[in-house]
């Protein structure tokens, strides 16, 4: 898929906010705008400023695409925590077989928990096929030590539930990225617009009011947009299965749009934990405890405004 290419300096996700700040300090100075031109900044104009804004943060920011993305999200990397658990139990089984076609450190299970940490959902397939080629082909020797034939069939299905869900994450995300591509006309035709604000408010500002000048350059406001993400948080307590603060915890906060990358902090003695310097967007985040064990919850951040939010274990 072809890389949209935007016309100023910036994330594509930067671009909405970008028309925000610039059509507030429009706004603001309006009155010398259409003073030094009147046949261009007039109340249409910026009726129609605002509908174009409306119109690229849907396909910037697709609530609707966003909302899908979380759920199916949520549910995948839910279930690819659940194997964690499934190792252990099945270690305990592999370590007392005797006569296996494969000695137990080669049985598969470590190439799955590697996968589950990376959250590599692609290579767990391959970890998970391993797997249970090696359950199946050693399955009279597990059962004779207590598992269950039925734990491998579930396995199996759980397998299945991650792939597919993995496969709707994938088109999701495709999804949203050629909204962006079939849409980079509109984003730019803004943007376009955008500029003209600038170098307008460079010519009425820069002998007159040189203070103002930040508000109409690109480097300046791209400044004060990652400024404000320093002070976007998201904050709380973990909360354990039993009510209890949970200290020490692993909290690690990825967006749902725009890659991977994301913040990973700890609980501190008393379970609170600070998120700083995030995006304004939704995140997942997930919260793996000191026994091993994670869940995941959802939330949004604010731009420059701290969210507080309390990561409860279902």
């Amino acid at each position: 898929m072809e890389k949209p290419k935007i016309i100023i300096n910036a994330r594509i996700e930067e671009v909405p906010t970008f028309c925000q700040f610039t059509n507030a300090s429009l706004t603001r100075d309006f009155t010398f705008f259409s003073s030094y031109k009147s046949h261009k900044y007039t109340a249409a104009f910026m009726t129609a400023l605002t509908n174009k804004q409306v119109v690229v943060e849907a396909i910037v920011f697709p609530r609707v695409l966003t909302n899908q993305l979380k759920v199916i999200t949520l549910r995948l990397e839910t279930n690819v925590y659940k194997l964690r658990n499934i190792m252990n139990l099945l270690e305990g089984y592999v370590v007392d077989a005797v006569d296996l076609t494969v000695a137990a450190k080669d049985f598969g299970i470590s190439g799955v928990r590697s996968m589950v940490n990376s959250m590599d959902v692609e290579g767990l397939n391959g970890a998970l096929s391993y797997l249970l080629v090696n359950i199946n082909a050693n399955m009279d020797a597990l059962v004779a030590v207590g598992y269950n034939e039925t734990d491998a069939t579930a396995l199996s299905d759980l397998k299945a539930l991650i792939n597919e869900d993995n496969t709707a994450q994938n088109s999701k995300e495709g999804e949203r990225a050629q909204l962006v591509v079939d849409n980079i006309g509109k984003i730019n035709e803004l943007l376009i617009d955008i500029k003209d604000i600038w170098a307008d408010g460079k010519r009425l500002f820069k002998i007159n009011e040189p203070v103002k000048l930040p508000d109409y350059t690109s480097s300046a406001i791209l400044k004060r947009i990652r400024h404000d993400e320093l002070h976007t948080m998201i904050m709380g307590k973990v909360i354990n299965a039993l009510g209890e603060k949970e200290s020490g915890a692993k909290i690690q906060a990825r967006p749902a749009l725009f890659g991977k990358r994301g913040k990973t902090v700890k609980s501190d003695a008393n379970g609170n934990y600070e998120l700083k310097g995030l995006k304004p967007t939704s995140y997942l985040i997930t919260v793996t405890k000191k026994n091993g064990s994670s869940f995941i919850v959802t939330a949004d951040a604010v731009t420059n405004q701290t969210v507080v939010k309390d990561l409860v274990e279902p």
